[in-house]
């Protein structure tokens, strides 16, 4: 299923710049109430890049994650005011982020907030994982998204998904976890569903 790009409406004053992969954006207040709120018409595309937008990731990062178009889409969304870009020296001597408290956000209500588009995908897959173990591990979440990162086989890969399931379980609750699971599910390809099956049992 493809999903086209939207154009959304900028803000008045706020032009189109030219990003580049080197650049960090991050939410603006009103990126954060959107997220919250999902009170624009933004595309599943957009929506995931504002999600992504942390002031961390580069768009480097986000590139290889989602392809050429993430310029585009960061663009937009720096237009429409909902995310601004973060200097580079600013962003590497910035202090380590302080520990995150998981909230009390309905276990449905955060996994609606964060699904991405429904399309079999390694890349958007573990992209997913990544977003769920930051929001749902808070501070403990740097190992799980290490060993997620650092999966460069099918096999390693379906075992970080594993861990990254146990943990939250552990942290988040059962039900968080079976809902992460079906998600997965969704959108692993399907020549990875039978080891992630197997493995299932163990996890």
């Amino acid at each position: 299923m493809s999903y086209a790009v939207r154009t959304i409406s900028p803000v008045q004053g706020v032009v189109m710049v030219e990003l580049t992969l080197s650049d960090v954006l991050r939410k603006t207040s009103a990126g954060r109430q959107e997220q919250q709120q999902r009170s624009q018409s933004l595309s599943a595309r957009h929506r995931h890049v504002l999600i992504l937008c942390d002031g961390r990731r580069p768009l480097r990062e986000l590139h290889a994650l989602i392809g050429e178009e993430v310029m585009l889409l960061a663009a937009e969304l720096h237009a429409a005011g909902l995310v601004e870009p973060v200097a580079l020296a600013v962003a590497a001597a910035a202090p380590a982020s302080p520990a995150v408290v998981p909230t009390a956000v309905p276990a449905a209500q955060l996994a609606k907030a964060v699904a991405p588009p429904p399309k079999r995908s390694i890349a958007l897959t573990r992209m997913y994982m990544l977003d769920m173990v930051e929001r749902l591990l808070g501070s403990q979440s740097g190992p799980a998204r290490a060993h997620l990162r650092a999966a460069d086989s099918p096999q390693a890969l379906v075992a970080a998904l594993g861990e990254c399931l146990t943990l939250i379980a552990e942290v988040a609750g059962p039900t968080q976890e079976q809902k992460v699971r079906q998600q997965l599910t969704a959108m692993l390809p399907e020549d990875y569903l039978p080891a992630f099956s197997a493995n299932a049992l163990t996890f």
